[in-house]
């Protein structure tokens, strides 16, 4: 089956961004989002604009869904009105969310039922990367369906990396974000203690970045770090949100995470902070609030 017509639901900082690149690269697209206000903002790109997620799969080749948990696409999936509903044998649905392995399946299961071709491709690149189309995209599923989806991960994406079968995109990415919250938390620590013994802490990021362990991770969060600007990536909610799945997605496995436990209580105290919708990089403020001292401006 020809994918000409790809549906997109979600809308966020994300999937406004992914949706206008489908549409550039020259596909019909037609979207959905909760509010609709986001989907009729798209409309002035030629984007449709449908009533429910149910018109959505009735009316498209293949959809995409990118949301904030697992609650919202379950709903989406499986509620009143939902994609199930009106899917149909030879679609496909690419879920580029971050969410749990076993929701992951679960619409495996039930899709696959019906005939519909589904992957798992949670992506990494931030807005940023979401408005250049230069998404790194994690893949889960059969050979089949990665190669129908190609042409839709090359109008969102760089570079598309196929894991292994349906979930394993989600479980690589879960386990990547565990590393990002780590390295971010080392970053910051550092940056503040530099800061507050009167060291410049541009010069601990120089000697990180002339060392073994340089990331142009730590160059990007650095300035905005030191320009304390946490305008939103990647909001502390949805960071707080992945380290709670992957917790417990590694006791399933019976694989111990200190790293990542501690990662996920600090975020919690960032959230009852009232931080949780800042960019993850604001996570430092919590602990700038406790010793008194502000790195950078």
């Amino acid at each position: 089956m020809s994918i000409r017509h790809v549906g997109f639901l979600g809308l966020g900082l994300m999937g406004s961004r992914m949706a206008a690149n489908l549409k550039k690269k020259g596909f019909e697209v037609t979207v959905w989002n909760r509010t609709r206000a986001r989907a009729e903002a798209l409309a002035s790109h030629g984007i449709r604009v449908a009533a429910t997620p149910a018109e959505v799969a009735a009316t498209t080749d293949a959809f995409c869904t990118c949301v904030a948990d697992v609650p919202a696409l379950d709903e989406l999936a499986f509620g009143k009105d939902g994609l199930l509903s009106t899917a149909k044998a030879g679609q496909l649905f690419i879920d580029f969310s971050t969410v749990s392995v076993a929701l992951v399946q679960k619409l495996g299961a039930a899709f696959g039922a019906k005939g519909v071709d589904v992957v798992d491709a949670p992506v990494t690149g931030s807005k940023n990367g979401a408005e250049k189309g230069t998404l790194v995209i994690m893949t889960g599923g059969s050979e089949g369906a990665m190669a129908r989806a190609q042409p839709i991960f090359q109008a969102v994406g760089e570079k598309v990396i196929h894991c292994g079968a349906l979930g394993a995109g989600t479980q690589v990415k879960l386990a990547g974000n565990g590393l990002i919250a780590s390295m971010l938390q080392a970053f910051s620590e550092g940056l503040l203690l530099t800061s507050k013994a009167g060291v410049d802490p541009r010069k601990f990021i120089e000697v990180v970045q002339a060392s073994g362990f340089r990331s142009p991770y730590f160059d990007f969060k650095g300035k905005a770090l030191l320009e304390r600007d946490f305008s939103t990536h990647f909001s502390i909610d949805l960071m707080h949100k992945d380290l709670s799945l992957l917790v417990e997605n590694a006791a399933q496995h019976r694989i111990p995470t200190p790293a990542a436990a501690a990662m996920k209580e600090t975020y919690a105290l960032a959230r009852a902070a009232g931080k949780g919708d800042q960019d993850i990089g604001a996570v430092v403020t919590v602990h700038e609030d406790v010793c008194h001292h502000r790195i950078g401006k």
